[in-house]
């Protein structure tokens, strides 16, 4: 278990993902190392909350396969290899290639603006080098083009892959910069504004494909 000195979260509802992204952040700035033990005690003490939040807080990163339940012995860090980023941006292509064809035929102006909106909200916060503030609109971003679909299944079935953890792994280990990364979406926004399926399609393969090629360059 890493030194670091956490300041308390302030205890109010809803702060369980605080909880989860405290404990993200020090495995993925190696703080945490794999096989390191997760203490559910010493966390709740950092961060000056009852073990009950630190315990589901970890469970839900057991569930995006950075931490293991090893039985009799506790819970461990797990490491995130390129195998598991490429299965998951696979699975993101594939859901998303089904969810902008059917965005590109439902979009109205006001869907557009919106999507518009978020694109630049993100890009500016990728000049502003915010990291955290970037994957909130880089995740909204793709799930508003999800949503636009109006597939609910396939909606609950984007939100059911935590996508914003993995979003953040992906664009952690990445050898792009911010924004380089946030101008890739523009293609992806003025297909879905010219109402063109074929683009779009396109687009999203080449926007998948070019993240897992980039974590075949780091191998």
């Amino acid at each position: 278990m890493d030194t670091v000195k956490r300041k308390p979260i302030e205890k109010r509802p809803l702060y369980r993902e605080e909880i989860r992204n405290s404990i993200k952040k020090a495995i993925i700035k190696g703080e945490l190392k794999p096989g390191d033990r997760i203490i559910e005690t010493r966390w709740a003490k950092e961060l000056g909350v009852s073990q009950s939040p630190v315990r589901e807080a970890i469970r839900e990163l057991e569930m995006i396969g950075m931490v293991e339940n090893i039985p009799y012995k506790g819970c461990f860090v797990r490491k995130v290899t390129q195998k598991d980023m490429k299965d998951s941006y696979k699975v993101r292509m594939y859901l998303e290639l089904l969810g902008i064809q059917d965005a590109v035929k439902n979009a109205d102006e006001n869907k557009i603006k919106e999507l518009y909106s978020i694109m630049k909200e993100m890009e500016a916060a990728a000049k502003e080098q915010d990291f955290d503030l970037y994957i909130q609109k880089d995740v909204l971003f793709h799930r508003k083009i999800v949503a636009i679909s109006k597939n609910e299944i396939l909606l609950r079935s984007w939100d059911q892959c935590n996508m914003q953890d993995l979003t953040y792994i992906g664009t952690w280990i990445s050898p792009r910069t911010l924004e380089q990364l946030s101008v890739r979406h523009e293609g992806l926004y003025e297909a879905i504004a010219a109402g063109d399926e074929e683009r779009a399609s396109t687009e999203v393969s080449c926007h998948f494909e070019q993240l897992i090629d980039e974590l075949e360059i780091k191998e």
